[in-house]
C-alpha cells in the first residue's frame, strides 16, 4: 500500500495591463485604453498651448506574476515579480522644423523565497533595468533629409548587485552612464529612419561617490567622466509586418576617432529588436533582444569565495 506523506502545491499567477495616452494640440484628442481602451475625454491633458503642432502620448505597461511551490520535485523558488515598460514621447512639427523627444523606462523586480544551508528569506533581484532619454532638433534640407542634433542618454535606473546576497553595490544611476551629443543627417520615412553623423561626443560616466576611486566602463579610478570623439550612426525601423505582428528594431554604432585600439575594437555597438504579437483582443506576447558591446568596458572576476581577482580584457 502507498501512502503520499508529502502534499504538493503548485500556484502562478501572471497580470498584465496596459495603458496608452496620446494627445495632439492639432486635433484635440485624448485617449486612454486600459485593456479596451476607454475614453476619458480631453481634459486630462490641458498643455502645450503653442503654436505650431505639438504631440504628447505614451505608452505604460504592467506586469504582475506570482509563483509558489511546495514539495516540488521540478524544484524553483517561490517569488512575486513586477515590471514595468514605458515610453513617453513630446513632438512638435512647424514648417520645416522638428522635434521630438522620448522617454524609454524598463524596470522589473523580483522578490524570491532563497532557501540556503543556514538561511531562509526573501531577497529582491532586479530582472531588468533601463532609462534610455533621447532629443532631438531638426531641420529640413531637401526632399527626406533633415539637419539634425541629437542627445542620447542612457543608464540603469536602480543600484545593481552582483548577487542577490551582496550589500556592496556594482552599479547605480549614472554608474556608468553614457550621454552622446552629435551633429549630423537624418533621413525619415513612415516607418524607418537613418541618422548619420562625423562628429559627435561620448561622454561615459561615474557619478555615484563611493565608485570614484574604481575603474568603471573605461572610466579610471580618479575620474567622473570619460570623454571620447567619433563618428555615430542610428538605424531604426518600426512598423506592423502583418496586422497581428509589429517589429521595432534600431542599430546604433559609435566609432571613437581617439581609441588607441584598431579597427573593430574601437566601435561600440546597441542593438535592440522587440517582436509584439497580437494573439487576440485580450492576449498578446513580446520577445525583446538587446545586445551591447564595448571593448574598451572590463567586466569583474571573481573567485569561488567571491572575492576579485581580475578582470576581463573586454566585455
Amino acid at each position: 500500500m502507498f501512502r503520499m506523506k508529502k502534499s504538493v502545491f503548485l500556484v502562478s499567477l501572471s497580470l498584465f495591463v496596459s495603458v496608452q495616452l496620446a494627445y495632439s494640440q492639432k486635433d484635440k484628442d485624448v485617449v486612454v485604453a486600459v485593456a479596451d481602451k476607454a475614453k476619458v475625454g480631453e481634459e486630462l491633458v490641458d498643455t502645450l498651448q503653442k503654436s505650431g503642432t505639438w504631440k504628447f502620448g505614451g505608452n505604460f505597461q504592467l506586469a504582475f506574476n506570482q509563483f509558489y511551490a511546495s514539495n516540488w520535485m521540478g524544484a524553483g523558488d517561490p517569488y512575486v515579480g513586477l515590471g514595468t515598460l514605458d515610453r513617453i514621447f513630446l513632438t512638435y512639427n512647424k514648417n520645416k522644423f522638428a522635434w521630438r523627444t522620448t522617454l524609454d523606462l524598463d524596470f522589473g523586480t523580483r522578490f524570491s523565497y532563497k532557501t540556503d544551508a543556514d538561511t531562509s528569506m526573501w531577497q529582491r533581484e532586479k530582472t531588468s533595468d533601463k532609462m534610455e532619454f533621447n532629443t532631438q532638433i531638426g531641420y529640413k534640407a531637401g526632399g527626406y533629409w533633415y539637419y539634425t542634433m541629437l542627445l542620447n542618454a542612457h543608464s540603469q535606473i536602480a543600484n545593481g548587485y552582483r548577487n542577490y546576497k551582496d550589500t556592496i553595490r556594482t552599479s547605480a544611476f549614472m554608474t556608468p552612464g553614457f550621454v552622446t551629443l552629435s551633429l549630423g543627417m537624418e533621413h525619415k520615412r513612415k516607418t524607418w529612419s537613418w541618422y548619420i553623423s562625423p562628429l559627435a561626443a561620448r561622454f561615459t560616466c561615474k557619478l555615484g561617490e563611493e565608485f570614484f576611486e574604481q575603474s568603471i566602463a573605461g572610466v579610471d579610478s580618479g575620474k567622473r567622466i570619460l570623454t571620447t570623439v567619433g563618428a555615430f550612426t542610428r538605424i531604426a525601423y518600426n512598423a506592423d509586418i502583418h496586422p497581428k505582428i509589429n517589429l521595432n528594431t534600431k542599430l546604433e554604432l559609435f566609432y571613437n576617432y581617439l581609441g588607441e585600439y584598431t579597427h573593430l575594437r574601437n566601435l561600440a555597438t546597441n542593438f535592440e529588436m522587440i517582436w509584439n504579437f497580437s494573439i487576440t483582443d485580450w492576449l498578446s506576447v513580446s520577445f525583446k533582444t538587446a545586445l551591447l558591446y564595448d571593448y574598451t568596458i572590463k567586466f569583474p572576476v571573481f573567485d569561488e569565495m567571491g572575492e576579485k581577482k581580475g578582470e576581463t580584457d573586454h566585455l
